[in-house]
């Protein structure tokens, strides 16, 4: 048998991520267009399964190993006294209030998708002579001396045919 903990370290981190991604408020759905977004420190979020159901709070800690939440507010009492922070899935929560702080993660989710009405204007560039030597030839990957040295037998043999 396998342990979990080493197959969650070969893991890379953006794959690991997309596991603790919760579903988005339907406010936030129709401002942002997104179903889902990762929950981050910050984020409020509202527990919908378990022991804690239609508790509220923000997110404290985030685990990436386990998908865990530590949510505010959510604590039970130790064992041996005092209290300790419980930890919640990430699939457990829906998320209610985003925390934009970071403008990357603002600009990941406040992307919208363009429509297939709109058309943009993609602008060309003028392809070179090497460039249309290149797609003739089929040649990838060469360097500019051999292209050159290439392309110049080529055109010397075009000549050496029309006499």
């Amino acid at each position: 048998m396998v342990n979990k903990n080493i197959m969650i370290n070969n893991i890379k981190k953006h794959k690991i991520d997309k596991n603790i991604c919760s579903p988005l408020a339907d406010n936030l759905r129709n401002e942002y267009h997104k179903r889902n977004a990762r929950v981050i420190k910050g984020d409020t979020v509202k527990v919908l399964r378990g022991e804690y159901k239609n508790v509220e709070g923000k997110v404290e800690k985030v685990k990436t190993g386990r998908s865990a939440l530590f949510i505010e507010g959510i604590q039970r009492e130790a064992s041996k006294g005092g209290k300790v922070k419980v930890q919640i899935h990430s699939s457990n929560v829906m998320i209610t209030s985003l925390n934009l702080q970071d403008k990357q993660r603002g600009n990941v989710i406040r992307k919208i998708k363009s429509s297939p009405d709109e058309k943009k204007e993609v602008k060309t560039k003028p392809t070179s002579t090497k460039t249309k030597i290149r797609r003739n030839l089929k040649i990838k990957n060469v360097r500019h001396t051999k292209l050159t040295q290439i392309a110049g037998s080529k055109r010397s043999q075009d000549n050496k045919g029309d006499k």
